[in-house]
């Protein structure tokens, strides 16, 4: 699929037919998923190579940032399906030449989206260059997004698994601990993907500040300086929120432990309570021939009460230590 804008952010039809070129007032070309024709097409423009899937995949992470015959080459990880459990890191290309973008992916980030139904008032006669470097500024809030949803929603988690150890029903508290695990570690996977998207775009905001063509606008200069001041206070915030949940699953083993150490407790109790009785059937279930006190009336209900005895005061003890 190819998206065409112009330099005032209107969106352009693609022609119909992939033998016809594409238009010269063309801006920004958004690639999904590109066929192999619809690359000629892009190519045919913009007088460049476009890099494939099979080539960004294959991009070391030191040669992802490069000029070739006049054109910048940036290949960033970004993060997306941060609204899920199992958010993912997808690698999206860039190309700058002639004065246009083009920007090749192969998933939906929401930071696209959310660029393109804005490129009206994004866009007053702008280039390439500034296309690019808003679309990266696009790309931060939106990390900036996740970070802030995931932050709130790791405080209401803190405060259900501190409330639970309140519960009476250890059963109950511990299976309930045990199912937030799973989402600790699903929030603690998108913070990582969030931290490496953010670095990936660390990468390129510096390289776009030696970029000549950047570098002789002070517009576009102080804009890829404030996007590295964002990059690097969001980064921080990331760590922040990452120990966050290292304290938060440490808290939620903590609990589990101290609810199976509860069960663990009760059951002792009840060993230490049915042993002496036990054993005070034990001796007189012996077959030995001279035992005088079974031989008496009172034998057998003063052998009961001695094994309550023996039962009610270790519990009595047990009460007044507060083992439960």
């Amino acid at each position: 699929m190819i998206r065409l804008y112009d330099s005032h952010g209107i969106c352009l039809e693609t022609p119909a037919s992939r033998e016809v070129a594409l238009p010269q007032s063309v801006c920004w070309i958004d690639l999904i998923h590109p066929s192999p024709e619809e690359e000629a097409q892009v190519e045919k423009l913009i007088g460049v190579e476009v890099p494939s899937r099979d080539e960004l995949r294959d991009i070391e992470p030191s040669s992802r940032l490069y000029i070739e015959n006049g054109a910048a080459y940036l290949t960033a990880s970004v993060v997306w399906k941060s609204e899920t459990d199992f958010a993912e890191i997808t690698d999206v290309g860039f190309v700058l030449a002639g004065g246009r973008l083009v920007t090749i992916r192969y998933a939906e980030p929401k930071a696209f989206a959310v660029f393109a139904a804005n490129t009206a008032r994004e866009f007053a006669g702008l280039d390439g260059r500034d296309v690019l470097t808003r679309l990266i500024e696009a790309m931060i809030d939106r990390c900036a997004e996740v970070l802030e949803s995931r932050s709130r929603r790791i405080d209401a988690l803190s405060t259900e698994v501190f409330s639970r150890g309140s519960v009476s029903n250890p059963e109950a508290v511990t299976r309930d601990l045990e199912a937030t695990l799973g989402v600790i570690a699903s929030h603690q996977r998108t913070i990582a993907k969030v931290r490496e998207s953010l670095m990936s775009l660390s990468r390129v905001s510096g390289y776009l500040q030696t970029m000549p063509e950047i570098a002789a606008e002070k517009v576009l200069k102080q804009r890829c300086r404030a996007l590295a001041v964002d990059i690097q206070s969001l980064s921080e915030h990331a760590d922040f929120i990452s120990e966050n949940i290292i304290f938060l699953l440490d808290a939620a083993l903590g609990l589990i432990s101290v609810q199976q150490n509860q069960v663990m407790k009760v059951l002792s109790v009840a060993a230490m309570v049915f042993l002496p009785p036990t054993f005070i059937g034990t001796v007189y279930g012996m077959n030995f021939q001279d035992m005088p006190e079974l031989g008496q009336p009172w034998a057998y209900p003063i052998a009961l009460a001695v094994m309550a005895a023996s039962a009610l005061g270790p519990y009595l003890w047990f009460k007044r230590k507060g083992w439960f």
